[in-house]
């Protein structure tokens, strides 16, 4: 924690190791005190603050995707859902002109 992991990453790294030990017999389990002293836990924030980055482009080029579709007027707009809109406003991806030239709501 003095190197500016979150308690709850660390939750995560613990519940995850806990996932991947399942079923293992005791000698293969590491006890925590050595765990958390060989650092075995950061490969698991690690892989966490990866997973989150990943899904943060997925999400960004996702709503590309969607102001793509407004800005053209294609008729997928009309999957577009509400939370989706607020959302491609808020990122300033799209204006509230162009939402209402394809046809949707805020």
């Amino acid at each position: 924690m003095k190197e500016g992991i979150g308690p709850e990453d660390l939750r995560q790294a613990v519940q995850a190791y806990a996932t991947d030990s399942a079923g293992f017999t005791r000698s293969k389990v590491c006890f925590s005190d050595n765990w958390f002293q060989s650092r075995r836990w950061q490969a698991y924030v690690e892989k966490q603050a990866e997973d989150r980055e990943k899904a943060a482009a997925l999400q960004a080029d996702h709503h590309t995707r969607l102001a793509c579709w407004i800005s053209d007027r294609s008729p997928m707009c009309k999957h577009i859902t509400s939370p989706q809109v607020t959302a491609l406003l808020t990122s300033k991806l799209v204006t509230l002109a162009q939402i209402q030239a394809a046809g949707l709501r805020s």
